[in-house]
């Protein structure tokens, strides 16, 4: 692995644990409520008509940002493994590079 590499990963940890610390210091610090306010007017809705409302997947405030965060980072690490695929340099008969 390059310098760079480590330099990228390095920098994609502490964001990731920058991002889930803040989730974490806005809930449980200043009382914050990860719920959307569209949601629960859908869900406010749904109880005034009768109708049951219902997620297809349940996992709570703090496993919804959890799940997220992990599919972010293996979104990007996909990514990251794929893109130097795509910007690879090869050699002309020159001896000059394309990219």
């Amino acid at each position: 692995m390059d310098r760079f590499t480590k330099y990228v990963l390095l920098i994609m940890a502490v964001a990731v644990f920058g991002m889930i610390a803040a989730t974490y210091v806005g809930i449980f610090v200043f009382g914050g409520s990860m719920e959307t306010k569209y949601i629960t007017i859908i869900e406010e809705h749904a109880e005034e008509v009768g109708v049951s409302f219902w997620h297809p997947i349940e996992l709570g405030e703090e496993g919804e940002y959890v799940a997220f965060t992990l599919a972010g980072a293996a979104a990007g690490f996909v990514i990251g493994y794929l893109t130097p695929s795509i910007f690879k340099k090869t050699k002309t008969s020159a001896g000059g590079s394309n990219v």
